[in-house]
């Protein structure tokens, strides 16, 4: 069985072999999710810079709706992984069925708030004229589309779990080619612009959701899922919540921090906005093999931690961090070196390629930090301590980066160096903070502590019937 043969690869192969087999899909994957956004930047960058800008004052809000759906599959897979490690198979199973049913209920509320909201979002973020237009267009279609963007996610919380990360990329490369080929026709040929990019996105979503079907409840597999799996019960829901809670309001404090920082952003002007949304997906981009490691190591310590081996648990960490930064010093090699020609690729604008090029300069300084970051807030997920996790995550944005934006002004005047500043020293204060964190943590499994409360009570048991017996025998001595 596939999923048992990963599970003892997981637990006892070479821990640097694992590592690297499980986060090469996991790299893939995110590349090719940021495939999504570089292919819509890529075409609307041809029509000018204020389709480039409006979807860069729309992605943040975006992403506000993906950070809970990232929560509750994060959730999943602790749960996942941990029951996996410790070989419980039926609760695995029905972890996930619960996982698609809540979420996928959570989803369509989400769709419709979104909808509702969108306008009164746009206008807090200041969003004016044609960007507010356009970005109000591109919203609209992508929030509304959120259970096939959850669907998505899910499986991958579930395939993730069972230390499948090879599946889930196969999902994304698909999904991404047919966007890719769909972006050109619905932006150029039927002339929709970015309306037409954000149908792109929701017609190859729809495409893959099929084959998610297939893969959950079709395919003959360890986890296949049943209907009944999926009947809401309330003992996993709690759970998945106890843990997805925490994991959502980080992600979604990162999000809600960007749309802060986003609006800040825009009073510099479209151009520095424009050059600020490049800038990112580059960098994105760049640090994907340190997310694709944070990602591994999250499943990676779910099922070690299930298993109760603390000590693999701390091996999976050290030889990821190594891995990550060897891969940030190479990303930092690049953006200094090649930075302004690889904004070129995005943008002819000379203020934009030379804004960008700025700021990939600074970004490039504190690579390390994004590096680290994920390794460590993946292995407090994977053992189940994401209220830790949520507060590394949003110490980065709301303590260390937004007031620092605020601040700077006041000393340097406003310039867009206070953005590069700002977001220089807040990646690497979030890394040493991060640190602290994870060597103040003790490492137990939660599916441990159940297996060990019922080791306890049967052993109170045997000890009372033990008791029991011995005083029978004194009674019967006392007797004669």
């Amino acid at each position: 069985m596939k999923t048992m043969r990963k599970r003892t690869m997981i637990l006892e192969g070479n821990m640097y072999k694992v590592v690297i087999l499980l986060s090469l899909p996991v790299m893939l994957n995110n590349l090719i999710q940021t495939m999504y956004n570089l292919t819509d930047t890529y075409f609307l960058s041809k029509l000018g810079s204020v389709e480039v800008a409006s979807m860069t004052l729309a992605w943040p809000v975006v992403f506000l709706q993906l950070a809970l759906g990232m929560g509750i599959g994060i959730a999943g897979t602790t749960l996942i992984s941990q029951n996996i490690g410790a070989e419980k198979m039926e609760e695995a199973k029905k972890t996930a069925g619960q996982l698609v049913s809540f979420a996928m209920g959570f989803s369509v509320l989400l769709s419709i708030s979104g909808i509702i909201s969108t306008p009164y979002i746009l206008k807090v973020m200041g969003a004016t004229g044609d960007i507010y237009t356009n970005a109000y267009i591109y919203l609209v279609l992508i929030v509304g589309g959120a259970p096939l963007t959850y669907a998505a996610f899910i499986y991958a919380s579930i395939k993730q779990g069972e230390g499948d990360t090879i599946s889930p990329m196969i999902l994304s490369l698909i999904s991404v080619t047919i966007n890719i080929v769909l972006d050109p026709i619905f932006i150029f040929y039927f002339d929709l612009g970015i309306k037409g990019a954000a149908l792109a996105t929701l017609l190859a979503r729809a495409i893959m959701s099929f084959y998610i079907v297939y893969q959950l409840f079709i395919k003959d597999t360890p986890m296949r899922l049943r209907l009944k799996d999926l009947k809401p019960d309330f003992n996993y829901i709690k759970k998945i919540t106890k843990l997805g809670i925490p994991a959502s309001i980080g992600q979604a404090t990162i999000a809600m921090g960007f749309v802060v920082l986003n609006s800040f952003v825009n009073t510099y002007g479209e151009l520095t906005l424009a050059a600020f949304g490049i800038g990112n997906r580059i960098t994105g981009l760049i640090v994907m093999p340190a997310m694709g490691i944070g990602g591994a190591v999250s499943s990676i310590v779910g099922q070690n931690i299930g298993n109760n081996d603390v000590k693999r648990v701390k091996e999976c960490v050290l030889k990821s961090s190594i891995l990550a930064t060897i891969f940030s010093i190479v990303g930092t090699t690049t953006l200094l070196i090649w930075g302004s020609n690889i904004i070129r690729l995005f943008s002819t604008n000379k203020e934009i390629i030379y804004l960008g090029n700025d700021y990939l300069k600074y970004i490039s300084l504190s690579l390390i930090g994004l590096a680290i970051l994920p390794i460590i807030t993946g292995a407090l997920q994977g053992v189940g301590q994401t209220k830790k996790a949520m507060y590394i995550s949003m110490s980065r944005l709301w303590v260390f980066r937004l007031p620092t934006l605020l601040l700077l002004p006041f000393f340097i005047g406003k310039t867009e160096y206070v953005i590069w500043y700002a977001i220089f020293s807040s990646n690497i204060i979030a890394m040493l903070v991060a640190i602290y964190f994870y060597n103040k943590s003790e490492f137990k499994s939660i599916v441990g502590d159940v297996k060990d409360k019922e080791n306890k009570m049967i052993k109170n048991k045997i000890s009372q019937g033990m008791e029991i017996e011995m005083e029978a025998e004194f009674a019967r001595i006392e007797t004669k």
